[in-house]
């Protein structure tokens, strides 16, 4: 049953508001001192204990379900389950949407303060700020002076990670070859569980498990967008997947170093080289000299971890063709910023901001 309440503010102004009757028992609403809970401004944590949990639970003292108004949840673990939904305070369970679908697992990721809406039906998730960023910027990219201003992270991504990055001792390092692997145009990352072995299963063709991931889904042209870029989803904003034209850029603007630091001659085919003991690219800006390093890999297919210490596989967000997409490959023969191959792949990523 509805009723009227009158609010009076601090300053003495008196409102009437038509709520249900869980509004109407705030003793302190007459008081000015109402409970910003009751109309969603508040700020609830989420109970849950596992983010891979479809039925997400939060707590916020005093909350009331109000169509249109905001609310914000401290997610300490994250979202990994697909199509989760979120029930603040026995409310009953709402699907979590955003950018206008079923939220993506792992697109909230471990100590995020997620605002939404909810529109009547779902919760609309409109902002979502990370705590936790494992350093400071300058920790996580590098400035190769690029035209652009685009500034690239120091390493891949590696999902089991606190940073978020691939890490040696702690600290974030390129040298590495275990990161984490993703098809094109999902958010879901995955890491072998050996040096040969993926617990996940990329498939070995298009109509594999590839097919009925959502990023399956998108259609050629175009590309990943926000809401299917593995970067956004496990680090948050500003980071994301580069396109192919800012491979270009980038290949554009460097000198392939050796080991030693030396520029390697331009007729050599090879320009792999290794570092502590890992073998990849080692670029220089021609810009402002810094470095960038791009380990060999490989990538995921089947349930195999292939060319790991020989090739590098990295995806952009750009597609090729409907089945296809782009990114950045070498190996002996080369090195080709304007790779493509199918989406069904398990590539490395490595982000922009």
């Amino acid at each position: 049953m509805a009723y009227t309440t009158t609010i009076q503010d601090k300053n003495g102004n008196r409102r009437t508001i038509k709520d249900p009757e869980a509004l109407r028992a705030n003793s302190n609403a007459s008081n000015g001192n109402f409970d910003a809970a009751y109309i969603g401004t508040g700020y609830g944590t989420q109970t849950t204990a596992s983010g891979a949990t479809v039925a997400q639970t939060a707590s916020l003292s005093n909350f009331l379900l109000l169509k249109n108004m905001p609310v914000s949840i401290l997610f300490s673990k994250g979202i990994t389950a697909a199509n989760a939904t979120l029930n603040i305070n026995s409310t009953g369970a709402k699907a979590l949407y955003y950018m206008g679908e079923a939220l993506q697992p792992g697109t909230i990721r471990p100590m995020t303060i997620v605002t939404m809406v909810y529109d009547g039906t779902r919760y609309q998730i409109v902002s979502m700020e990370g705590l936790q960023k494992g350093g400071s910027p300058s920790d996580l990219y590098v400035d190769m002076g690029l035209p652009s201003g685009l500034l690239w992270a120091k390493a891949n991504i590696d999902v089991t990670t606190d940073s978020g990055f691939q890490e040696v001792d702690g600290a974030v390092s390129p040298y590495k070859y275990e990161c984490s692997f993703v098809s094109w145009g999902n958010t879901e990352m995955f890491n072998p569980t050996s040096t040969s072995a993926f617990a996940h299963d990329f498939g070995s063709a298009n109509d594999g498990p590839y097919a009925s991931t959502p990023g399956a889904a998108l259609t050629y042209p175009g590309s990943c967008g926000p809401s299917h870029d593995a970067a956004r989803a496990n680090l948050g904003a500003p980071w994301r997947e580069p396109t192919t034209g800012e491979y270009n850029e980038l290949f554009s603007n460097i000198n392939y170093l050796d080991a030693s630091g030396n520029v390697i001659d331009s007729d050599t085919t090879d320009k792999r080289v290794t570092i502590n003991s890992i073998v990849g690219l080692h670029l220089q800006s021609k810009i402002n000299g810094n470095t960038l390093f791009f380990p060999a890999s490989g990538g995921g297919y089947g349930q195999s971890w292939y060319t790991r210490g020989s090739n590098g596989n990295f995806w952009s967000s750009s597609l090729h063709s409907a089945s296809v997409g782009r990114g950045l490959s070498f190996l002996s023969g080369g090195v080709n910023p304007q790779y493509a191959n199918y989406r069904f792949y398990g590539f490395a990523v490595r982000p922009v901001q």
